[in-house]
C-alpha cells in the first residue's frame, strides 16, 4: 500500500528488510534472542582497546577484532584455541616467545 506519511514509509521499509534477520533465533537454537553474548563477549576488548588506545587504524582495528572473535567462538564451543589456530596456520607447530 502507499503510506503518505514518511514516517511510515521508513517504518515499513525497515520492517521489510528485517524480517529475514530478526526471527534467526527461532529457527537456529545456537542463536539467542538478544544479542547479550555477543556484546558481554566483546566488553574487554572494547575497554581495553580505549584504555590502551593502541588500535590507531581501521586494518588494525579490524584484525583484532577478527582474532579474538576467533578466539571466544572457539573456547565457547569447546575447541582448543591454539589447535585451531596452528590447524588455520596449514598444521605449522606455534611458536610462542
Amino acid at each position: 500500500e502507499d503510506y503518505e506519511a514518511q514516517e511510515v514509509k521508513k517504518l515499513i521499509e525497515k520492517i521489510r528488510n528485517g524480517l529475514g534477520h530478526w526471527l534467526t533465533f527461532v529457527t537456529e537454537p545456537d542463536v539467542e534472542s538478544t544479542n547479550n553474548r555477543a556484546e558481554r563477549a566483546l566488553r574487554e576488548q572494547v575497554v581495553l582497546r580505549k584504555m590502551f588506545r593502541t588500535l590507531r587504524s581501521a586494518e588494525g582495528v579490524q584484525i583484532h577484532e577478527t582474532i579474538t572473535t576467533m578466539l571466544a567462538t572457539w573456547k565457547r564451543r569447546g575447541l582448543d584455541p591454539p589447535e585451531q589456530l596452528q590447524s588455520i596456520l596449514g598444521g605449522q607447530e606455534l611458536r610462542l616467545g
